[in-house]
């Protein structure tokens, strides 16, 4: 059993992740209070006294289902019909073992992919994940998970999270303790972590693996403030059995914390600092490719007041890159979203507006443009189309909720580059080749349409479309527009 002071703490997790106009009726799900009934009877939520959806957990689906499995906590569940079978399953004492899995079809249909006129591309793709949690009491725990996924066509040149036979997932051993309103533990082994701005450390949840890491996390949580610290190594995913390895030189460590600066009775303002250290051997820029060492130092304000929400970051990277040449870039992302009414379809004004800095003097010996690091996939749409370098976007948006499990959300936003001498960037700072010495400022615009059905908790069907209208800067280049549609059926069990 968790420690009772965990299961009485009164904290109300009423606030609501904000994310991007074309995903916020798909992630906009309401989380639970804390204390206003028995932790475990008819839900999967962890115990913490920090509030679950600032917790550092990874993405929230609602009523305590996670995007992260691990991160779940059925071990008091008793009541739940669905809990039944295969969650929580006595083993004697205080030891559980809860088996959890997940299978997720998607059809990908593309034109134009990469904006490379006649490079169309219809996929299909299969994600299998089985994981398992044993809980020997308390304080001691170990989580394990393996995946494989598949795709129909183009194989062979498919990269290994999409095409793997089979991997380990996760293996980490997790020690934790409470002393008074405090948590504290450490997670050691192969984990996923996504605690921080989804701008810049996701799970990468659009290929049919997740990005897991290899290493140390320590954490304490009390009820108006966290801590957090880590020390990591990136997994290698291979495409055959068990293959997988660790990629010693890719380096993720840092510290951040979150802070509660403005309690509310159903909401709360969090104030979230952070640091990411990172190391990549491999880094390409222009036609040069070697080692980036890069300190990510920034602040993340969020919450809600009444019909307000809002999402913002800013953040400053230096360091240096290929041939020790010095880094100087900077980003700043808002989201804010409107409630226009609280019945019927609950219509809610969206936008996002993105900034990333370019290296608009190239031969000034520091390299200025923005990495956006490990950002989440879906942030500026899953065809890639535009990633977090050299970028101004603006994009407005509207988000319905038709019924209790169907959302609806629209986007349509301009994107120019910040600095014309820069190249256009799309999805992991991959940049359109031709396009740093093209004329013009003008990108394209952006449109996404966004439709998500869940009859049941564990089923959900999704449906994505983007389309990027390819305006002079890329044209100038000889690319095209590009669209693409996505249709998903995914079941958690």
């Amino acid at each position: 059993m968790a420690p009772p002071i965990l299961k009485v703490l009164p904290l109300c997790v009423a606030t609501l992740i904000t994310t991007p106009s074309a995903a916020f009726a798909e992630e906009d799900k309401h989380t639970r209070c804390v204390g206003t009934e028995a932790v475990g009877a008819t839900m999967p939520t962890p115990t913490d006294p920090y509030p679950l959806i600032a917790a550092g957990w990874g993405p929230e689906l609602g009523d305590g289902r996670m995007t992260s499995r691990w991160a779940e906590d059925w071990a008091d569940m008793s009541i739940d019909p669905q809990a039944s079978g295969l969650k929580a399953m006595a083993l004697g004492n205080e030891a559980s073992l809860t088996v959890s899995a997940e299978l997720r079809l998607r059809e990908v249909s593309t034109q134009n992919r990469g904006l490379v006129s006649g490079d169309d591309l219809e996929q299909a793709q299969l994600r299998a994940i089985l994981g398992a949690d044993l809980r020997l009491n308390p304080h001691l725990r170990f989580y394990g998970e393996v995946g494989a996924g598949h795709v129909d066509h183009d194989r062979t040149s498919t990269s290994a999270n999409f095409q793997n036979q089979i991997a380990l997932q996760q293996m980490f051993v997790d020690l934790r303790g409470a002393q008074e309103t405090l948590l504290f533990g450490t997670m050691i082994g192969r984990q996923e972590f996504a605690d921080g701005p989804r701008q810049l450390i996701s799970l990468s949840d659009g290929p049919n693996l997740h990005r897991s890491w290899n290493g140390i996390r320590a954490y304490a949580h009390a009820p108006r403030y966290r801590l957090g610290a880590f020390e990591l190594r990136a997994t290698r995913l291979g495409r055959g059995d068990f293959d997988d390895g660790i990629q010693s030189g890719t380096i993720l460590r840092g510290i951040n914390a979150s802070f509660i600066v403005s309690p509310g009775e159903q909401s709360n303002t969090y104030l979230d600092p952070f640091w990411y250290h990172t190391e990549i051997p491999d880094f390409r820029n222009g036609t040069e490719t070697g080692l980036d060492r890069r300190d990510t130092y920034g602040l993340r304000l969020w919450g809600r007041k009444g019909a307000l929400r809002w999402d913002w970051t800013v953040a400053r990277q230096v360091g240096r890159s290929i041939s020790d040449q010095r880094i100087n870039a900077w980003g700043l992302f808002a989201l804010q979203s409107w409630t226009l009414s609280e019945s019927g379809w609950k219509p809610r004004l969206t936008s996002h507006i993105d900034i990333a800095s370019g290296d608009d003097m190239p031969d000034s010996g520091a390299l200025r443009t923005f990495h956006p690091l490990y950002a989440s996939s879906s942030y500026l749409g899953e065809g890639q189309f535009l990633g977090l370098s050299n970028l101004v976007l603006v994009a407005p948006g509207l988000a319905l909720t038709p019924g209790k499990h169907t959302s609806l959300s629209f986007e349509y936003g301009h994107a120019r580059r910040l600095d014309s001498k820069d190249a256009i960037y799309a999805g992991g700072m991959r940049p359109y080749r031709g396009t740093e010495g093209a004329h013009g400022r003008d990108i394209g615009d952006l449109a996404r349409l966004s439709a998500s059905w869940m009859p049941s908790q564990r089923l959900t069907f999704h449906f994505n479309a983007e389309h990027l209208n390819a305006a002079r800067a890329l044209e100038a280049a000889g690319f095209h527009s590009g669209t693409q549609i996505q249709l998903t059926t995914t079941y958690r069990y």
